[in-house]
């Protein structure tokens, strides 16, 4: 078994696209955490798997779409199946950011569709996990929301949807405090770097400097800490991991490269 700020606990990533689900997979595995990888497609869960294990973790990749009540329970079982539990859900299903979709234009399956990856996904994986979570004497459950910056220059249906998230992770940070469940979530702000690919497989913290663009790895740091025990007292928490967008810092370098206002 690997050592470190996760040893010892099961991790269920659901919606292990590459990207932040890759970066914080594959953190997790780093620090311990033995990892089930729920993703829609194959391809990207068997390749983050394969990065995992090639540094030595313990993770099984499956295909299921955690919006569908079938999916959810296969990706909840097979925590349970694999390695004997869960302690860890990260909720990372989402999508639909695309800015150019006025509300006077846009189809209402679009609204759905992303009202359903974002919002009915975090409800059937809960709805799964909570009695899995409780039976290891409770855990953690983080979901991806959205920095405030990113949900205004989105469409309103994914501001919406993740408005939605953070109030939901509220919610069920009172509703399970009695099972001992923190639930959390994470706001990130727009990841235009690229996650690295190093020589031996591990990912490694970013450049600590401030005046730069947003790295899948700032969300990874953040949700190994708020899954560990090091967060054993945090719940409710919607925290933002964006650079100082949220307080309006004047960013030269992410306005000149990505053409949002920041």
């Amino acid at each position: 078994m690997m050592e470190g700020r996760l040893a010892g606990k099961v991790a269920l990533i659901a919606g292990a696209g590459p990207g932040m689900g890759r970066a914080v997979a594959t953190l997790f595995a780093q620090e311990g955490a033995k990892v089930v990888l729920a993703a829609r497609t194959s391809e990207s869960a068997e390749e983050t798997a394969a990065r995992i294990r090639g540094i030595g973790g313990e993770v099984q990749p499956i295909r299921a779409d955690v919006a569908t009540d079938e999916g959810a329970k296969k990706a909840v079982q097979t925590a349970q199946d694999s390695f004997g539990g869960l302690n860890i859900v990260y909720h990372n299903a989402g999508g639909f950011f695309a800015p150019k979709h006025p509300v006077d234009a846009m189809p209402p399956d679009f609204w759905d569709e992303t009202i359903s990856n974002n919002l009915r996904s975090l409800y059937q994986t809960a709805r799964h996990a909570v009695p899995l979570l409780d039976r290891a004497g409770g855990g953690c459950l983080l979901t991806v929301s959205a920095a405030g910056m990113v949900r205004q220059d989105a469409n309103s249906a994914y501001a919406t949807a993740k408005a939605g998230l953070i109030g939901a992770a509220r919610s069920l940070a009172r509703e399970l405090y009695d099972k001992n469940i923190r639930v959390n979530a994470i706001c990130p702000g727009l990841m235009w770097e690229p996650l690295a690919e190093s020589v031996d497989g591990t990912v490694a913290p970013a450049s600590t400097q401030l005046e730069r663009l947003g790295n899948p790895v700032d969300v990874a740091y953040a949700a190994v800490w708020l899954a560990s025990d090091e967060a054993a007292w945090i719940t409710g928490l919607a925290l933002a991991v964006d650079g100082g967008d949220e307080v309006f810092v004047d960013s030269q370098l992410r306005r000149s490269q990505t053409g949002v206002r920041t």
